[in-house]
């Protein structure tokens, strides 16, 4: 698979959205926070705001998300990949925004993700 750029949680989700979505698998985009429970725990955190960020991830069914993003913003011990999250982890998901979403375009794809995503083909 191609190299992709640094891109942020936002354009990752839309990149393995249309990848899904050529693929013919169901998912929804979700945008919210991902809360770091360590820090909500931790009273030397000011408030509750500084204990998450605003993200965007994938939701299968069966409770699984896709997010490789979230250590971008979290650090290395954030959760990785497709993973169904732990309820008594460090890290949560914090839903604000869900639904289907029109799925960007090849050449804005290409052109966000610096790699022909539009020309890679659907999954074996």
């Amino acid at each position: 698979m191609a190299k992709i750029a640094q891109i942020e949680c936002d354009g990752m989700t839309h990149v393995i959205s249309r990848l899904l979505h050529k693929n013919g698998i169901e998912h929804v985009m979700a945008g919210g926070e991902l809360v770091d429970q360590g820090r909500l725990k931790d009273p030397s955190v000011g408030s509750e705001a500084d204990c998450g960020v605003t993200h965007w991830w994938l939701e299968l069914g069966f409770s699984y998300i896709i997010d490789f993003r979230a250590r971008m913003w979290m650090g290395p011990h954030a959760q990785h990949g497709v993973l169904i999250p732990d309820e008594e982890g460090r890290f949560f998901y914090r839903p604000h925004h869900r639904g289907h979403f029109q799925p960007l375009s090849g050449p804005t794809l290409d052109l966000t993700a610096e790699a022909d995503v539009s020309g890679w083909p659907p999954f074996e």
